[in-house]
């Protein structure tokens, strides 16, 4: 299982955005930077999908005004949640 071309671009759009802002830390900016990367790759890890995670949850409340784009950020957490659970079993 990954993500769709759809997801893919909606995590990168919304990684692009607001984590490589001038106020977002440097090893921040890095890390998201990595996880873009492999993303691109479709070579995600564990800890790339850990920090989509973290990035979808936190910036999920800002999105309330657009319910289609609250739908598909969890439809994101859903299928984030099963590429981690599929991760642990390997």
């Amino acid at each position: 299982m990954q993500y769709t071309d759809n997801e893919a671009a909606l995590i990168g759009g919304l990684i692009s955005t607001y984590f490589f802002q001038p106020a977002v830390s440097a090893s921040l900016k890095d890390a998201y930077s990595r996880v873009l990367e492999h993303l691109h790759q479709n070579a995600l890890t564990s800890s790339d999908l850990q920090q989509i995670r973290k990035a979808v949850n936190f910036l999920m409340p800002m999105c309330q005004a657009n319910r289609q784009t609250q739908r598909e950020l969890m439809g994101i957490n859903a299928r984030t949640t099963a590429l981690l659970n599929t991760s642990r079993q390997l």
